[in-house]
């Protein structure tokens, strides 16, 4: 570069805004210099060829603005459109062009401009790919065969080696392992094949496959757990305290098969009391390191879906030798409270036990027992209620939420098909388990937490606060349906969303509220780190009582029996910190798994009653559609705007509404409407509506 053309540069890069013509850049050099106007246009036709400026017009010249890069994943949004997203979250939406080599999930650098508010793309460049799997349909001919993918945001996958004529159009799982420069669709290997599309069983197996987890085990796990004895030593007994002449059972689902959380009871003479949390001592049987601990930690936890469960651990463990079942030895961790007569905490033993739970209760057999204080244990149950009860207030008076989850349960006749869905009721009986199970994570949290050893490994459950941009949306939505919230500071916070569930109560808007305030939360996750739980209050919480289901619990297990015994763990805060983070992910997986299980049997049955008319209420509005909720089944279906023959509407993001038109009436979340299912399908997991009044 000549010392004109570095002269020249310099001005240009000194240029803040706009454009310079050569005489512009000519007044800007020194009058003691010699360099001439001539010199001064040569020196810009010279920088453009190089591409260190551009002509933005005839004879206007500006600097040319470096690249930035930044590395995003590549996600497909629910129409099969390719997006970015940023580590930040942030939503990058290019040309579907850029995309033409790339595959969902690929982790991609994006080369890019600002210019102005525009974003200019220059390319985007493959960084990482990893092989994923993916269900769709077989499509066969003459030996060869592709995946036909719908709108997953694949192209069809071409399957290496020759498929089965027999299996063409069964729904498939296939590992898709490249893109070619040179080829029209990317390739994969056949995994294996689900069965015929629609069929109770194939639907089920497809979602297990789909979010990643395995319905069967590898025989080296299934080898390890088999070997492991079914009696108890005495030797290991003499090292545990027992627990098996105290007063213990469970309180499990009617449908449970095991049971890992035992609760016990002993009165003492003074009218002190002790209530002992006894959890089954997973990790007495899964050791570090072994093929059955892998296996747990890549599953990481157990899946629920509306007809069985894929679990954790195999059977031999999960529903056998670590499930706390009556009238049989089993090995505990236990966390026992001391409490006075006036339910104040005396005194927190932890450690490994032994128990022998003497009745297993289903939830609905503890609640008849607590509210007609009739039959075994009733007088127990009445007492340990009570006394949860008291903890449960106390942890609301501290400021824990009171968001209550809704769960629905299906009626499947001898097909699998559902003939009715039924809302699940909490009663007290659950509540009690909950509030003792709280008690016990935060108290082995507490421990940890205040261990006079520099920076332990440990892990956590933390849930952070509500991200300050979705607090202000609803905040102004609830101030729309009349209900003004304070979201001044934490305190304020947790007060007026209880407060909002109880202004709401009984009311129509309620339960669309409180979906939304859930809604509005951080999402609850593991990690190392000392860190509080928001919705609960808590300034230290891990997850400690549900070993059988949950990779973390089985994980502070280990670590606290270290910690118990004056040892060092085995476990670095980085390990401890991946598996926190793989968990998780894998938590997420498991809830999308069992969502996704939920839709597709609401689909099914809403496809029994298509051309049927129902009541429903509005639970989303968007530019191109209205979500709404039928209450006959709790099935949520979106009416396409477009569909509405009788009226237009106008959409309101603001308002969270849409008005017509013609007729100025408003539909506005909450609002309660008449839809007919127009159609339903089942293999989209998808459900259509017209609107039919509003």
């Amino acid at each position: 570069m000549s010392f004109t053309e570095q002269i020249v540069l310099s001005i240009l890069q000194e240029n803040k805004k706009g454009t310079l013509n050569t005489q512009r850049v000519f007044s800007r050099i020194p009058e003691t210099s010699s360099i001439s106007k001539e010199a001064v246009y040569d020196a810009l036709l010279s920088l453009t060829q190089k591409k260190h400026i551009i002509q933005a017009s005839k004879g206007q010249f500006q600097l040319v603005k470096p690249e930035k890069i930044v590395r995003a994943r590549v996600i497909v949004n629910f129409a099969g459109e390719f997006l970015l997203k940023t580590p930040e979250d942030e939503i990058m939406r290019i040309g579907q062009n850029y995309f033409a080599k790339s595959l969902p999930e690929d982790i991609v650098d994006v080369y890019y401009k600002k210019n102005g508010k525009r974003t200019e793309i220059s390319q985007i460049k493959i960084i990482q790919r990893e092989p994923r799997k993916i269900i769709g349909f077989l499509d066969v001919f003459n030996g060869h065969a592709f995946l036909l993918t719908g709108n997953t945001g694949y192209k069809d996958i071409q399957i290496l080696g020759e498929v089965d004529g027999e299996f063409d159009g069964q729904k498939a799982q296939v590992l898709v392992t490249d893109f070619p420069e040179n080829s029209k669709y990317p390739i994969g290997e056949l995994l294996s094949i689900l069965g015929k599309p629609g069929v109770h069983e194939t639907e089920m197996h497809s979602i297990v496959a789909e979010f990643g987890f395995q319905s069967h085990f590898p025989q080296d796990v299934i080898n390890e757990s088999e070997e492991i004895p079914d009696t108890i030593p005495q030797e290991e007994i003499k090292k545990r305290k027992d627990f098996r002449s105290v007063k213990t059972f469970t309180i499990d689902p009617e449908d449970a098969k095991d049971f890992d959380d035992a609760i016990s009871l002993e009165y003492l003479s003074d009218n002190s009391f002790k209530i002992g949390v006894h959890i089954a001592d997973v990790s007495h049987y899964v050791l570090m390191d072994s093929p059955l601990d892998k296996e747990a930690l890549n599953r990481s936890t157990s899946v629920y879906l509306v007809d069985r469960t894929i679990p954790m651990l195999p059977e031999k463990l999960s529903n056998n030798l670590c499930s706390l079942r009556p009238n049989e030895d089993r090995l505990s961790f236990s966390v026992e409270f001391t409490f006075s007569a006036d339910y104040n905490l005396l005194d927190t033993w932890i450690g490994k036990g032994i128990i022998h739970s003497d009745r297993r209760f289903s939830y609905e057999d503890a609640q008849e027992r607590i509210v007609n204080n009739s039959g075994d244990y009733a007088e127990d149950l009445i007492f340990l209620n009570t006394i949860a009860k008291h903890f449960e207030e106390l942890r609301f008076k501290n400021g824990a939420l009171k968001f209550e989850s809704r769960e629905l349960r299906f009626i499947l006749d001898e097909k699998d098909l559902p003939t009715k869905v039924i809302e699940k009721v909490r009663f007290d009986s659950h509540k009690l388990i909950e509030t003792y199970m709280l008690m016990a994570n935060q108290a082995v949290a507490e421990y940890v937490y205040k261990l006079k050893v520099p920076a332990p490994a440990f892990i956590y459950r933390t849930h952070d606060e509500p991200p300050k941009d979705k607090l202000i949306e609803f905040a102004k939505f609830s101030k729309l349906l009349g209900y003004p919230i304070n979201i001044e500071n934490e305190r304020s916070l947790r007060k007026s969303f209880n407060s909002l569930l109880e202004r709401t109560e009984g009311k129509p808007e309620a339960d669309m509220l409180q979906q939304m305030s859930i809604r509005t939360m951080a999402k609850a996750v593991y990690t190392s780190q000392k860190t509080s739980h928001f919705g609960l209050a808590f300034q230290y919480y891990t997850h400690f009582t549900s070993p059988i289901r949950r990779y973390p619990d089985l994980l502070a297990h280990r670590i606290l029996f270290e910690y118990l015994n004056k040892r060092p763990t085995e476990y670095t805060e980085s390990h401890v910190e991946a598996i926190a983070k793989h968990s998780s992910t894998m938590e997420q997986k498991a809830s999308d798994a069992e969502r996704a299980s939920i839709k597709y049997k609401l689909a099914e049955l809403m496809h029994l009653h298509e051309g049927e008319t129902f009541e429903a209420r509005v639970s989303g509005i968007t530019e191109w559609g209205i979500y709404a909720t039928i209450f006959e089944y709790h099935a949520e279906g979106m009416i396409r705007l477009n569909d509405i023959r009788f009226e237009q509407f106008r959409y309101i993001d603001s308002e969270r509404k849409i008005i017509g038109k013609r007729s100025k009436k408003s539909i506005s979340l909450g609002d309660v409407i008449t839809v007919k299912v127009k159609k339903a399908n089942p293999l989209n997991r998808t459900i259509d509506l017209i609107l039919i009044d509003f």
